[in-house]
């Protein structure tokens, strides 16, 4: 009866508390490629990665939208929109980089300068897929791109690995190491919660 009457005055940190919904935003799509190599498209990996990512967080109860759900090109400004139209809302952008110096290689998670819950947000991301992927940890860092800019939320983006990296692009192709992604996006996701 005692931990039943707490438990109504203080409610523990439960979904809702700080985000009600999850809105995911795969890079790129329709006429926009993004990054392509070794014919690897990024927006096609994008798009399954948003897919991953939704389905793992709604198994844990979390409403997800996503900005795209084909191979469509959505503007930026649309891309926030869908964020900035509903309350509560955090917004996580995925990409996969590229680099002329195809040595490069790595994850890497970015902010709006500025944003504190954004750089939480980030640093919590970007630790989580430290854990399981073993590659460069580019950091967390702030940046002043487009749609982190005009989302109104805590939004981030998180650049999963450069596809101009013949191993780390083979990697990204793999349907289990997009998995591996999406489950490590979500825990860092779900540690903000």
């Amino acid at each position: 009866m005692i931990g039943l009457a707490v438990g109504l005055l203080c409610p523990t940190v439960a979904h809702g508390q700080r985000f009600e919904r999850v809105v995911i935003d795969p890079g790129h799509g329709g006429k926009d490629n993004g990054s392509k190599w070794y014919g690897v498209a990024e927006k096609t990996l994008t798009l399954d990665l948003a897919k991953r990512i939704k389905k793992v967080l709604e198994s844990k109860g979390i409403p997800t939208t996503l900005t795209r759900d084909s191979d469509v090109f959505v503007e930026l400004e649309d891309r926030a929109e869908v964020a900035n139209g509903m309350k509560n809302t955090i917004f996580v952008s995925v990409h996969f980089n590229a680099h002329r110096d195809r040595s490069i290689k790595g994850i890497e998670t970015f902010y709006y300068p500025g944003s504190a819950d954004g750089r939480t947000l980030a640093t919590y991301i970007q630790s989580e897929l430290g854990n399981r992927i073993k590659t460069r940890n580019r950091g967390v860092k702030p940046a002043r791109l487009k749609v982190l800019r005009m989302t109104k939320g805590t939004a981030v983006l998180v650049e999963c690995g450069f596809i101009s990296n013949r191993w780390e692009c083979q990697r990204c192709a793999s349907t289990w190491f997009r998995q591996v992604l999406a489950e490590e996006i979500v825990e860092g996701i779900m540690r903000y919660q």
